[in-house]
């Protein structure tokens, strides 16, 4: 009888009544078509010829579908080469990112040396500093560089290790057995042989994790590249999107536009849907401490 209990017993937060379950399900489906309808017309445009993005009522579905704008967004704009600087940029970050961030995180996760703890609070503490801060100091320091123009100032910082990342990971090492640390020093390993051969295989949810975040930021970060690219080439795939509204007149330009959105967006939507446990691991994770 217990067991019986057991398996119908509700979970909290559950519904029992199946028409409350039903009536929860369908508000559900309508919020979320609320939030698709605009990647839906993104997509729909994308295949529209200019005269019929501004139609009333809106063409959900093209009478008239081409790839013409597809074809002058490669042809034409040469939207390939902003796609490579992003894909460029966004590879070398995540090389910074991930070498610099679990040295760091190992460091602070598995070391004893003094002042670790208060050193690690004021990592921390740079989290609270607004980016707008933090980025005049930088600007001036790269302008004083002579690397103003050029594409170091957005990937040098990534071999200093960030602060978020350093806690992410840092939260993931101290999940690891410090016995197996501590046999492989007897048996004569390095420190950098056990951060190399034990800590890193253990911790590849971890790595995985943090790679998204450091992947979604960089690939879609306008900001940076709007202040220091001034060569055309140079230019990521999310800093060309902007330009490509001044190219011609707004109404042919937007089909254009929407197709390049669809090009930009598709790597963030594969590298979520084959990497979300990651994703929602990481957000479960990174605020639990040992």
């Amino acid at each position: 009888m217990s067991r019986y209990r057991l398996r119908t017993s509700c979970q909290p937060g559950e519904v029992r009544d199946p028409v409350a379950r039903v009536i929860i399900y369908l508000i559900l489906i309508g919020i979320s078509f609320l939030f698709i309808m605009p990647f839906f017309w993104q997509i729909s445009t994308a295949f529209k010829k200019p005269g019929a993005v501004f139609l009333i009522p809106i063409q959900w579905i093209p009478k008239e579908p081409t790839f013409n704008n597809f074809y002058r967004l490669f042809i034409e704009y040469g939207f390939q080469k902003y796609i490579y600087n992003s894909v460029w940029l966004t590879a070398i970050n995540l090389i910074g990112y991930l070498s610099s961030c679990t040295l760091v995180a190992y460091a602070f996760a598995t070391q004893r040396w003094k002042y670790k703890n208060q050193l690690f609070i004021l990592v921390l503490a740079t989290m609270m500093l607004p980016r707008e801060v933090i980025f005049y100091p930088r600007f001036i320091l790269f302008v004083h560089l002579n690397l103003y123009g050029t594409m170091a100032p957005l990937w040098a910082p990534s071999f200093f290790a960030d602060a978020f990342q350093v806690f992410l990971l840092r939260q993931f090492f101290l999940g690891v057995p410090t016995e197996l640390g501590e046999a492989a020093k007897i048996d004569g390993c390095s420190r950098f042989r056990i951060f190399w051969n034990i800590y890193l295989p253990l911790s590849k949810a971890a790595l995985a994790t943090s790679a998204i975040y450091i992947f979604m930021y960089h690939w879609n970060d306008f900001f940076a590249p709007l202040i220091y690219i001034t060569r055309e080439e140079w230019r990521t795939s999310a800093l060309a999107l902007m330009y490509l509204l001044n190219a011609l007149e707004m109404q042919s330009t937007i089909p254009v536009q929407m197709a390049a959105a669809i090009i930009t967006v598709i790597p963030c939507l594969v590298l979520y849907y084959f990497c979300q446990q990651y994703f929602v691991a990481g957000l479960v994770n990174k605020g639990v401490e040992k």
